[in-house]
């Protein structure tokens, strides 16, 4: 677990005066609660890592930037804990991630995106004539998400991306599914639209 992710409670209990049982017992029982939260957190981390980065990518990150605010996310978690019931987990961190892509992405510190969207192999090592084209092709998604204002990326990367179900991205988004139906018919719009601009930019520059 990152070093961030250490120290999630933060801070120890005082020590309690020698013979008092019922703060002895209290201790032990802050300090049970404590390794409960932390082997939460540690299992959220091993179950929904690897989709935070992604999500956070994919709204817009470079991929040092996701890196460091993946860890955001899950401290975010960590401080709210009590407040996020296991069957909300998922959602929570996904529309935390969001969150946290939009704000980086409106500061000034964070580096621009330019490499392409990473992509996973099921096996082997791809030839590098695919890798080069796979890369291209998903610089032309990179770039194509940019056209999207930051709410119809959001809910283009949650259901055309992440495939998620409206009823989901709804949750994770804290509006009606009947927004979402809107906001991804606009987004589909102007992702095609947006891939052939870059495709044919692409195309003159050659």
């Amino acid at each position: 677990m990152p070093p961030k992710l250490k120290a999630l409670r933060g801070g120890t209990s005082p020590a309690s005066p020698t013979g008092d049982v019922s703060g002895a017992s209290e201790a032990q029982r802050r300090a049970e609660l404590e390794l409960e939260d932390e082997e939460r957190i540690r299992e959220a981390v091993n179950r929904h890592l690897g989709r935070v980065w992604r999500v956070l990518r994919r709204a817009g990150l470079a991929a040092a930037d996701a890196e460091d605010a993946a860890q955001d996310v899950f401290w975010v978690l960590a401080q709210r804990i009590l407040d996020v019931p296991p069957n909300a987990e998922f959602s929570f961190l996904l529309g935390t991630a969001l969150r946290i892509a939009a704000d980086r992405r409106r500061t000034v510190w964070n580096r621009s995106v330019t490499e392409p969207l990473d992509a996973s192999w099921p096996s082997g090592e791809p030839a590098q004539d695919e890798l080069v084209g796979l890369r291209e092709r998903l610089g032309f998604v990179d770039r194509a998400l940019d056209a999207l204002d930051a709410d119809e990326r959001a809910v283009f990367v949650l259901v055309e991306i992440e495939e998620l179900t409206r009823e989901q991205a709804a949750e994770i988004l804290a509006i009606p599914p009947g927004t979402v139906a809107t906001r991804v018919r606009r987004a589909r719009d102007e992702f095609r639209r947006a891939i052939v601009r870059v495709e044919r930019e692409s195309r003159r520059q050659r």
